[in-house]
């Protein structure tokens, strides 16, 4: 039997392998220990391999320079390139040691980039680690200096070719090659994987986390905790303050800061993001997870999606600007969702409470009701006190592409208005009323700001269509609802384009017009501007607007002849032909001050469009 033969186990064994099986290892420390980490570890299994061989030289004797030239031969031998292109320039001491160093080259055919392509594809920076690891540590232990490389070019992230430099260890002065010089400390492989156990322990721990976060949530929405208290949840279980907020970022509720912080909190965060150069907010800029960094705070913010649609927002703020908001991104998008639900859950129950409150809301305009009190006592069961002071508001909707009178449409911006509204905490009465859109709004402070929100949310909701509203005066009773419903259409017809008309800034002839002399006005005014009335339409509109726009300048014949874009004989044709079909001298002021009168009152009315 053959004897096998003994070896010197104090001596460092050589061993060979293919570059196929390296590139296997290399592919595999990359996927499990990630880019960076497995780089420190090819560097480190390079310089030692360097090492190992410069000792080999060092035992042959010969001059520093006679031996630094062996590294190429040595790369060749190992398999590691095809050849070795460089240029070196050594300077020694008088004794012999040496003081300084530099070199570059290239190295070809590097097997570290074959490899490298073949299980990654391109790089977004060089490869060549093992080849870097092993000129260092060779160089190092001949030399007897800390000297490392460093490849400047690789073809594994596309150049022409691998380059490198050579330098000692303090002649290297940018940050990026300090970094990767920290990469060559000493570290076991089993260090690497008890940090790859840590790191996968703390994902463990993290996820464990948030999904008790969200059981937590999910099983106080199931218990038919309200919004708030679902917000008071988050605060104290991730000590984070938190807010919801509405689609123009006003508040709904907020925990963990005070109201002089939030506010504070808000006019920074508003200065901080991205607006039209009208000053309006960017909203498809903020349909993902986001974080601003604002001057005195950072925030994390994420859409609430309620049926594919956001609906506002759920915040985390962090006093500390340098904190990693980052890290809480899968709870606030848990929180989001929990909140989706509770505002989907909302919303179901309230489509169904928002008809009841339609139809009893008719039943009030329309005076179907046996008596005050009972009415009154109704109110309260729809969230309204009837007996407190309100305002009917009536809201126009014009559009150049939609049919803004459907019925269709009138419900999708009816439900708009109650889920913003629901957001705000804030009950009305709502309903689409001989076709267009009623509501019947309690006395609040700052009514007008809240209007115009309600209007800020519809444009952005329904961009293809334009809003205006007018509001009646102050009513103190039901009884007077339904003058109240005509001073808001009254506000709306003499409204001059702002997007909030209120009745009592119109003209005193529409102060005088109300449910109980509608009809006499309208009646008189039709008997005395009959004669224009009765002709074709186009006839008609022209005399109507030319009395009007003549009555309106005083009789002033040169001031009507601009604003009707008129020859002096065109407009002088008119003012006669209406003065034989109306029998009366538009001369004469009595005359022509109620013939204005009963114009105003008609275009009022809606009658007449003049």
């Amino acid at each position: 039997m053959r004897k096998l033969e003994t070896f010197d186990h104090s001596e460092d064994k050589k061993i060979s392998t293919t570059s196929a099986t390296f590139g296997l290892l290399r592919k595999e420390l990359i996927e499990n220990l990630g880019v960076r980490r497995a780089k420190s570890f090819l560097l480190r299994y390079g310089w030692n391999l360097g090492k190992a061989h410069a000792k080999d030289v060092l035992k042959g004797g010969g001059s520093v320079e006679q031996m630094l030239e062996k590294a190429g031969a040595l790369h060749y031998e190992t398999g590691q390139i095809s050849g070795l292109v460089s240029e070196r320039h050594v300077k020694l001491d008088e004794h012999g040691e040496v003081a300084s160093i530099s070199a570059s080259g290239e190295w070809l055919d590097s097997f570290e980039v074959a490899e490298h392509v073949k299980n990654h594809g391109i790089s977004d920076c060089p490869v060549c680690h093992t080849l870097t690891g092993f000129g260092s540590g060779f160089t190092s232990t001949i030399t007897g200096r800390s000297i490392f490389i460093r490849e400047v070019e690789c073809r594994g992230k596309g150049d022409a070719s691998c380059r490198f430099e050579m330098k000692l260890e303090e002649d290297w002065d940018d940050v990026e090659m300090k970094e990767e010089i920290q990469l060559y400390q000493e570290s076991r492989f089993i260090d690497e994987l008890n940090y790859t156990y840590e790191q996968l322990l703390e994902q463990k721990n993290f996820i464990e986390k948030a999904s008790t976060f969200h059981d937590t949530l999910t099983s106080r929405l199931s218990d038919g905790d309200s919004i708030e208290e679902m917000i008071g949840t988050i605060y104290d279980t991730l000590n984070i303050p938190v807010s919801i907020e509405d689609l123009n970022f006003h508040p709904r509720v907020y925990r963990g800061i005070d109201e002089i912080q939030y506010n504070t909190f808000s006019e920074d965060f508003l200065n901080s993001i991205n607006k039209t150069k009208s000053g309006k907010i960017l909203y498809s800029s903020y349909d993902k997870t986001f974080v601003v960094q604002g001057k005195s705070h950072k925030r994390l913010v994420t859409p609430i999606i309620v049926q594919k649609k956001p609906i506002g927002y759920i915040t985390f703020f962090y006093l500390d600007k340098d904190a990693e908001a980052e890290k809480e991104t899968m709870f606030i998008q848990r929180a989001a969702t929990s909140a989706a639900l509770f505002f989907l859950n909302e919303k179901t129950s309230l489509e169904a409470v928002e008809n009841i409150k339609a139809y009893f809301f008719e039943q009030l305009l329309l005076k179907q009701y046996s008596s005050i009190p009972s009415i009154v006592y109704r109110g309260y069961y729809m969230g309204i006190d009837l007996k407190e002071p309100f305002f009917i508001a009536s809201l126009k909707c014009t559009s150049e592409h939609l049919d803004a009178s459907k019925v269709e449409l009138l419900d999708q911006i009816i439900h708009s208005i109650t889920r913003y509204l629901e957001m705000q905490s804030y009950k009305i009465l709502i309903t689409e009323y001989e076709g267009s859109i009623v509501m019947l709004l309690p006395k609040v402070d700052r009514l007008n700001y809240m209007l115009d929100n309600i209007l800020k949310h519809l444009s952005h909701e329904h961009r293809h269509l334009a809003f205006q509203v007018g509001m009646s005066s102050q009513h103190d009773t039901i009884e007077t609802i339904e003058e109240g419903l005509e001073e808001s259409r009254v506000a709306l017809r003499l409204n001059k384009g702002d997007k909030i008309a209120s009745f009592e800034e119109v003209s005193i002839i529409g102060s005088l017009i109300n449910s109980k002399n509608m009809l006499t006005i309208r009646r008189i005014a039709k008997k005395e501007l009959n004669p224009i009335l009765e002709l074709k339409e186009h006839k008609r509109d022209e005399l109507l607007n030319t009395l009007y726009v003549f009555l309106l300048n005083g009789g002033n014949l040169q001031q009507s002849i601009s604003d009707l874009s008129l020859s002096m004989s065109g407009l002088m044709y008119r003012i006669s032909r209406i003065e034989k079909l109306l029998n009366k001298e538009l001369r004469n002021p009595a005359v022509a001050y109620e013939l204005l009168l009963m114009l105003d009152a008609l275009r009022i009315l809606g009658d007449i469009d003049v």
